[in-house]
């Protein structure tokens, strides 16, 4: 499921500031990240509990941010979103018992919501950065 943000910025934006902040920031939260430079973007992929267990139940969480700059507009797009985990978890309570069911839900709470806490991350860097 693809989503795309867009958020105004002045004429000074340092993307690679940002960026590097940003990184450091969902470091610091235990996620796993990797960006890589396309052209005057960025693709940033984020996950967490992306092995064992967690994956199966969907508690695992992971999306692919990719960040250009249009204008005086960052243009966040949404894609890879983890969703496999969160399925299986409510196929498997579905059919076996409700609490790997009830698990599912959850992680695909947190998994709508995260694009959403991405933004707003991403928001707060660059207010911060422009006061």
């Amino acid at each position: 499921m693809a989503d795309t943000k867009m958020i105004p910025i002045n004429s000074n934006f340092n993307m690679d500031n940002m960026v590097s902040k940003f990184t450091q920031m969902y470091q610091a939260k235990g996620f796993d990240v990797v960006t890589t430079k396309m052209g005057s973007g960025v693709s940033i992929k984020l996950s967490k509990d992306d092995d064992g267990i967690k994956k199966f139940v969907g508690l695992a969480l992971g999306v692919t941010a990719n960040i250009t700059i249009n204008d005086n507009s960052l243009i966040i797009n949404f894609t890879d979103a983890e969703w496999v985990g969160k399925i299986i978890g409510i196929c498997v309570g579905c059919i076996v018992c409700l609490f790997p069911a009830l698990i599912a839900v959850y992680g695909v709470i947190k998994q709508s919501e995260f694009p959403k806490t991405i933004t707003n991350d991403i928001q707060m860097l660059i207010n911060s950065e422009t006061n």
